[in-house]
């Protein structure tokens, strides 16, 4: 069983995920890591940030608030707050709710999976992370479109051609 942390730090090239109970030690790491790292709080409250990444601010490195706000993370689960993440189209969010145990084949209440999610969104990094988590490229959801078939019809080539060369 995974470990559940609330601070999770992505190396810059997306290789190293680590997990940690205090924003102070999560802080410290994604610093050490430098430009590229992301922090993610992954119970963040609405509305408040769940991402930093690092930058150069005054040629130092520096946490920087990102774009993303909390959506009442981990009320329903790490599943949901997956699709959540895959909504949000940032590779970091993603892979630290898989990293918190999420499921790359979670589906939604309607029976959209995962990967159909990241399909529409078509973010081919996470598509990737997805399928290398473990994501069925197969799955259907309750119309019965492969996340194939949702790329194709919203032109996503680069994420079709990732999907393709897993299903055909």
């Amino acid at each position: 069983m995974t470990r559940a942390y609330r601070y999770y730090v992505r190396a810059p090239d997306g290789r190293a995920i680590y997990g940690f109970d205090k924003a102070e030690a999560a802080e410290f790491v994604a610093l050490e890591y430098g430009v590229g790292a992301a922090m993610v709080d992954t119970l963040a409250q609405a509305y408040m940030p769940m991402l930093q990444e690092v930058a150069l601010l005054d040629g130092k490195p520096a946490l920087v608030l990102g774009p993303i706000g909390g959506w009442d993370t981990g009320r329903f689960g790490p599943d949901r707050d997956l699709i959540e993440a895959i909504k949000k189209g940032h590779v970091a969010l993603v892979h630290a709710f898989l990293a918190k145990g999420a499921s790359a084949n979670a589906r939604d209440a309607n029976g959209g999976g995962a990967l159909h999610w990241a399909a529409g969104r078509g973010v081919p990094a996470i598509v990737a992370l997805l399928l290398a988590h473990g994501a069925d490229p197969a799955m259907r959801d309750a119309s019965g479109r492969r996340p194939l078939d949702i790329a194709d019809s919203r032109g996503r080539a680069e994420v079709a051609a990732l999907l393709r060369a897993r299903t055909e």
